[in-house]
Formats: C-alpha cells, sequence, structure tokens
C-alpha cells in the first residue's frame, strides 16, 4: 500500500474557503480607503467654497457695511458668485437660500449647505471647519442633536409662493426682490398678504 502524501494533496475546499474570505476582507478594507480618501477631498472641497463664499461677503460688507447677512443668492443676484456646486452631487448646487455669511460684532460666520451636508456658523478664520449632516426638516421636535429655525412664506392666489420655506431674513429680501418693496421688517408687510410663519426641527450630527 501506498501512504498518501499531504503535502501533495493541494488546496482542500477549507483551504480555497479561507483564501478566498482572506481576499474578500482585503478588497473590502481597500474599498473603504478608497471611500474615505474620495470623501475627505469632497469635504475639504466644500470647506474652500465656504471660505470662498465667506471672503466674497465680507468685502462686500467692507463696501455697504449693511446687511448683517449675506445669503449666497444675494451675492448670486450682484453677480458676484455663480452657484456653488455640490461636491457631494456633482449636477446639483448647493443651496443658495439657506447658505449664508452672518457679520456679529465684527465676526464673520459662514453656513454652507449641500444637500444633506452643512457647514454651520464656522467663523471663516478658523483653520478647519466642522461638518455636519442634516436630516429632513419637521414640524415636530425631534430628541437628539438639533438645529431648530423659524420659517416663512405667504399666499398669492390660494398657493404658497415659495417652493420651500425661507428663514427671516432671506425672505424679506425675497418678498421685496417680487414685490418691487423695501420693507426692512416682516412687521411691516400689511396684512393683505398672507404671512404664513412656521417653527421646524432637523437632526444635526458632526461627522468630521
Amino acid at each position: 500500500m501506498y501512504m498518501t502524501n499531504k503535502k501533495n494533496r493541494g488546496f482542500g475546499a477549507y483551504e480555497i474557503l479561507t483564501v478566498f474570505v482572506m481576499l474578500l476582507i482585503i478588497v473590502v478594507v481597500m474599498l473603504a480607503r478608497v471611500f474615505k480618501t474620495d470623501y475627505n477631498e469632497k469635504y475639504a472641497v466644500m470647506e474652500n467654497n465656504a471660505r470662498m463664499f465667506a471672503l466674497t461677503a465680507t468685502n462686500l460688507y467692507i463696501e455697504e457695511e449693511i446687511p448683517k447677512v449675506y445669503y449666497l443668492q444675494m451675492i448670486m443676484d450682484k453677480k458676484l458668485l455663480s452657484n456653488i456646486k455640490n461636491p457631494f452631487k456633482g449636477k446639483k448646487y448647493c443651496d443658495a437660500f439657506t447658505s449664508k455669511v452672518e457679520i456679529e460684532n465684527d465676526k464673520k460666520y459662514v453656513s454652507l449647505e449641500c444637500g444633506n451636508y452643512l457647514i454651520y456658523k464656522q467663523n471663516y478664520l478658523d483653520k478647519s471647519y466642522n461638518i455636519y449632516q442634516v436630516g429632513k426638516w419637521s414640524s415636530k421636535k425631534i430628541d437628539g442633536e438639533i438645529q431648530s429655525e423659524i420659517f416663512y412664506n405667504y399666499m398669492k392666489d390660494g398657493k404658497k409662493v415659495f417652493s420651500d420655506n425661507l428663514d427671516a431674513s432671506i425672505f424679506l429680501y425675497q418678498f421685496n426682490k417680487l414685490n418691487g418693496t423695501d420693507y426692512e421688517d416682516i412687521k411691516e408687510i400689511p396684512k393683505q398678504y398672507e404671512i404664513l410663519k412656521e417653527k421646524k426641527y432637523r437632526y444635526l450630527k458632526k461627522i468630521r
């Protein structure tokens, strides 16, 4: 009888399965690193866009000294910037009606919203910016870390004028632009316009 040499049997099913699993783990790790690097680049693009937006608004404020809030839409209307592309969705843009630079005690704070990613009230001189993921706005208060805002809209011919409700400053700006008025406060708008006001909430999670 001949003895079977175990060294010459080749790979069995168990060995092949083990190798396959190991290769699968390596591929998953490599893909995770690729996607992480890709998103880090997108975060960097978003941060650079926020800095550019804040610098443009700051230069405009130096010239005008008013208003205290510059929305991306205002900057676009002055043709100082074009709409900012959403780095996470190449064919879409950041929200020009929520992205803004606020001036408080001569400090400038930038917010840039691109899809469900948000840079929120960041001092534009900071070396690095925090980036958050946000959910959809809801009229119901939710648990956890949240952002809250009061939004406005108004009715015309039984329909809401704006597709999305706007916060106070940009609502007043858009209202004046559409109606050829120059109200400085929402309270000045005549009662013939049916002003809608609602407080909303959404979750806010820091991811970088």
